[in-house]
């Protein structure tokens, strides 16, 4: 069995922390201060300008070293850029001002999988799982399946999939860990049937969860799904790699 695993950071970034626009609009407060430049910061960080969120949140974090949102949106910059110890440094410093700052732990979590860290990934997003004062802990719960898949966990996976869809079962990333990890049981129609619901949840079709449920349809031997699932995901993908992919199962499957 080919035991396929899409694992993008993008995903994980969405699944650790999906609180990082201002409560505080910059018009509310003093123009200058660290509060003000730290909504500058993560405005700039919402719209993917990162060079300007970092100078932002820098002047805030000067200004406010202890500054929760600031610490906790440069912590993002530093995970977008790849550069995981920096993430580390800035989200150890957020849980020093603030140790319920739970966000941190999932985001931790996140880091650590990238990294590679097993342990490390666990125990931090095993305390932003079962914190009864998370406001999100299916974020948590999918950031374990992808951790449990990335390391051919398969059944652990499955099960942490399943513990967050008992929490949110509109959750469609939940759907789509558990579509994967059902695949890699070799239980495709299950595995379809899951996908098929993530895609449902997502109401604009997200290409990764196109790939996904055309490679199973493709397992399954229903070769004219399989090949209209791909070229929906081709005309809904800007990523080079992916688009490079898609072409290539698709050329498989019509060669048959």
């Amino acid at each position: 069995m080919n035991k396929i695993v899409i694992l993008l950071l993008a995903t994980a970034l969405f699944l650790a922390c999906g609180r990082s626009t201002p409560r505080t609009a910059p018009g509310q407060l003093q123009p200058g201060s660290a509060e003000f430049l730290a909504n500058e910061g993560i405005n700039y960080l919402n719209n993917g300008q990162l060079d300007l969120a970092a100078a932002r949140l820098a002047a805030a974090l000067k200004k406010n070293p202890q500054l929760a949102s600031a610490l906790n949106a440069m912590a993002l910059v530093h995970v977008y850029r790849r550069e995981f110890p920096k993430a580390i440094e800035m989200l150890k410093r957020l849980l020093q001002v603030n140790p319920n700052f739970l966000d941190a732990f999932n985001l931790l979590g996140a880091v650590y999988t990238e990294q590679g860290n097993y342990e490390l990934a666990k125990e931090n997003l095993l305390i932003a799982a079962n914190a009864e004062e998370y406001q999100t802990p299916e974020n948590a719960f999918a950031n374990l399946a992808l951790l449990e898949i990335k390391f051919a966990k398969y059944d652990s996976a499955l099960r942490y999939a399943e513990k967050g869809l008992l929490l949110n079962r509109r959750f469609a990333p939940l759907f789509n860990l558990k579509g994967q990890a059902l695949e890699n049981l070799n239980r495709l129609t299950e595995a379809a049937e899951s996908y098929a619901r993530a895609l449902a949840l997502q109401g604009s079709p997200e290409p990764l969860t196109l790939v996904n449920s055309a490679r199973v349809a493709a397992k399954l031997g229903d070769r004219k799904r399989a090949l209209d699932l791909l070229e929906q995901a081709l005309g809904r993908t800007q990523d080079a790699a992916l688009k490079s992919e898609i072409l290539r199962r698709i050329k498989e499957l019509a060669d048959k």
